[in-house]
């Protein structure tokens, strides 16, 4: 549980925040940074993304601590 929480969960919090950035800026195959700022679906990515990707860090943490507390 503790390689989970210290080597997975963080790595698969930074994945899905980098497939949905990369979701956000590329249209069929061509960079366009642009279209995060301009509302829609790209921004509806990132703002997915940012919230999946810090509620995996924060859940683990939460596991992490109440994991310790019970071993005590």
């Amino acid at each position: 549980m503790k390689t989970y929480l210290k080597l997975i969960n963080p790595t698969v919090a930074v994945l899905v925040l980098l497939l949905c950035f990369w979701a956000a800026t590329f249209d069929e195959w061509h960079f366009k940074p642009s279209g995060i700022f301009a509302g829609g679906i790209p921004t509806y990515f990132v703002a997915k993304g940012l919230f999946c990707s810090s509620a995996l860090i924060l859940i683990g943490k939460i596991v992490s601590l109440m994991s310790e507390k019970s071993e005590k």
